[in-house]
């Protein structure tokens, strides 16, 4: 009996060792086809963290390596927390979501009159994709942004189509700011990220000392340089995460018992619009979620991008499978890791 049981442990061993080798083959082809530096990794299946790990480098100058720790810009990921954000206060009756941005810009242009909270949340305003005010290299208030779009024709109907907007999460950011009475940041933190256990998630302020902050890399040419610094804050792109971190967010949205209701978490993920136009296509966004399908699996999903940091959260919310990559090169294209990585994973399930 005792032997039976040393041979079923080894097996499961075996089996563990393969599946974390497999995992490595994957990510290090894609690493070295897309010249990523450093990548962190987490894969949780059915409420399990089965992967939490880094590879390559966080700072080449200094060989410092990529680990559960690492503090990485999620970009376009970070959308999802102002749109939790924005039905917490619903939830709290502090606004609604078909509130008109009147509401809080009253001096807005006529032509916005429409456009509603949810309009924002949804790319469906709209909207120019960016207020012509933005520069890389200034730091400056989230109301800058917003007027110098004031001036700016719509380019669709509102509520008519979809079309990326990170102007509309600049808003979304300062309604936060007025309802609150907080910085985004903080509102977000107190109200998200504490509850989650989320230590290490902050905004993407340049200038502060972070620890484990990774730097951020481009390729010119075939020579691997430091990217370009981002000085400005970006609403649509607000936060630096971990994968630890990261684990701890979507362990609170399999769960949906705090932060939101069940029934403001499922409305996060419901389609509002569709993305494409090809009818063939199962893309839609809801709020701060793409939702989609791949190879017949429902698919609920946002990826993100900042100079010289792409990331992906991919949530195969029928299957129990969540695969999150932040990367800090910016050719790298982690959309296309996860998905391999997918495969991999609901292969070894059915």
């Amino acid at each position: 009996m005792k032997n039976k049981f040393l041979f079923l442990f080894l097996l499961i061993s075996i089996a563990g060792f393969a599946q974390t080798d497999s995992t490595d083959i994957i990510v290090q082809k894609f690493m070295k086809d897309q010249r990523i530096t450093g990548l962190s990794l987490a894969v949780i299946k059915n409420g399990k963290a089965v992967v939490n790990k880094g590879y390559g480098l966080a700072n080449v100058e200094h060989n410092v390596p990529v680990n559960s720790e690492t503090v990485i810009r999620l970009g376009s990921v970070s959308k999802q927390f102002f749109t939790t954000a924005i039905l917490k206060l619903q939830e709290d009756g502090q606004l609604s979501i078909e509130d008109p941005v009147h509401k809080f810009f009253p001096d807005a242009p006529e032509t916005w009159r429409p456009i509603q909270v949810k309009h924002l949340m949804s790319h469906t305003s709209g909207l120019k994709r960016e207020g012509p005010a933005y520069n890389n290299n200034i730091i400056q208030p989230d109301l800058v942004i917003i007027k110098s779009a004031y001036k700016l024709p719509l380019d669709f109907k509102t509520g008519e189509k979809y079309q990326y907007c990170n102007l509309a999460y600049y808003m979304l950011a300062e309604i936060i700011t007025q309802v609150s009475k907080k910085p985004w940041q903080d509102y977000i933190k107190e109200k998200l990220f504490i509850p989650a256990g989320m230590k290490n998630s902050v905004m993407t302020d340049f200038y502060p000392i972070i620890p484990h902050r990774a730097s951020g890399y481009m390729h010119k040419g075939d020579t691997l340089i430091n990217a370009d610094a981002m000085y400005a804050v970006r609403p649509s792109g607000g936060f630096l995460s971990t994968s630890s971190d990261m684990i701890l967010w979507n362990k609170v949205l399999e769960e949906k018992k705090i932060i939101l209701s069940k029934k403001s978490w499922e409305l996060l993920w419901t389609p509002v619009i569709k993305i494409s136009e090809k009818a063939e296509s199962k893309s839609f966004y809801a709020f701060g979620w793409m939702v989609d399908e791949h190879k017949g699996h429902k698919l609920i999903m946002h990826g993100g991008a900042n100079v010289g940091f792409r990331s992906q959260y991919d949530r195969y919310v029928d299957d129990g499978l969540s695969i999150i990559i932040m990367t800090n090169t910016d050719e790298a294209m982690p959309g296309v890791i996860t998905r391999a990585l997918a495969d991999h994973y609901l292969r070894k399930r059915e």
